[in-house]
C-alpha cells in the first residue's frame, strides 16, 4: 500500500491542480472537501500538494513567555513534502506564519503553508518562492493575540476536517483536502480526468463543437 500511494503521489504532483480533485473528490461522494475561498494564495503561481502536519490555536489577549513553543515544535519537525496547516477557527487577528517560519520550512523541503488566520511578511515570502496561502493579511504577531494548542491533532477549517496526513491540494483556484484513507482512489480518479481533459481540449482546438467533445468525452 505504501508503495502504492507513494506512486501515485509522485504521478500525481507535476499535474495535479485543485479543480479536477475536487470533481473526483465529487465523484467518491465526499462533498465537503473544499476550503473557504477566502483561502488564497500569496503567490498566484503557488501549487500546495502533500500531507497534512496540523496545529490548532486559541485566541489570547494576555502576554505568554511559553507562546511559541508549540508553533517552533510543529515546524522544526516538518519533514520533506509536508504541508503545514494551522487552523485559527476563522480569526483574522491571529497571524501564526511569516518570513522566519517560511525560511525554516523551506529549508526542510515543506511543501507549504496554509491557515484560515492571517499572514506577514508577503513580499520576503514571495521572493523565497515558498508556497503559502492565508484566509488574511496582517503585521500583527501572535503575542496578545492567539496561541497554538494542539499540535498534529484533528482540526476544522470552515465545513472540512483535516486529520494529519491528510492530502492537501491548493492552487490559484482554491483549497481541497483528500482524507488519507481516500487518497488512491480520489487521486486515480483525478489523474484519469485530467489526462481526458487534455485530449478533450485537443479535440475543441483542431475545431470539434462543445456539444461532441461533451458526447466523445463526458467531461466539462
Amino acid at each position: 500500500m505504501a508503495d502504492d500511494f507513494d506512486d501515485i503521489i509522485a504521478r500525481a504532483r507535476p499535474l495535479i491542480a485543485s479543480a479536477p480533485v475536487s470533481d473526483a473528490l465529487d465523484e467518491h461522494g465526499l462533498h465537503h472537501q473544499i476550503l473557504p475561498a477566502a483561502i488564497r494564495p500569496v503567490d498566484e503561481g503557488a501549487v500546495l500538494f502533500g500531507p497534512a502536519r496540523t496545529g490548532s490555536y486559541r485566541p489570547i489577549w494576555e502576554k505568554i513567555e511559553t507562546i511559541y513553543d508549540l508553533e517552533i515544535a510543529l515546524v522544526d519537525d516538518l519533514k520533506s513534502g509536508e504541508v503545514c496547516v494551522m487552523a485559527t477557527a476563522g480569526n483574522p487577528r491571529i497571524g501564526p506564519w511569516g518570513e522566519l517560519l517560511s525560511t525554516r520550512a523551506r529549508h526542510l523541503q515543506a511543501a507549504g503553508f496554509l491557515t484560515d488566520g492571517a499572514v506577514r511578511d508577503v513580499t520576503a515570502i514571495r521572493a523565497m518562492g515558498f508556497p503559502v496561502f492565508t484566509a488574511a493579511l496582517s503585521p500583527a504577531d501572535t503575542q496578545h493575540r492567539g496561541m497554538m494548542v494542539a499540535k498534529d491533532a484533528p482540526i476544522r477549517i470552515g465545513e472540512t476536517d483535516i486529520r494529519p496526513g491528510d492530502i492537501i491540494v491548493g492552487d490559484v483556484d482554491g483549497v481541497v483536502v483528500i482524507p488519507r484513507g481516500q487518497a488512491l482512489p480520489v487521486l486515480s480518479t483525478a489523474l484519469a480526468k485530467i489526462t481526458g481533459e487534455r485530449r478533450m481540449r485537443a479535440d475543441i482546438e483542431a475545431g470539434m463543437t462543445l456539444a461532441d467533445a461533451f458526447r466523445k468525452h463526458g467531461l466539462l
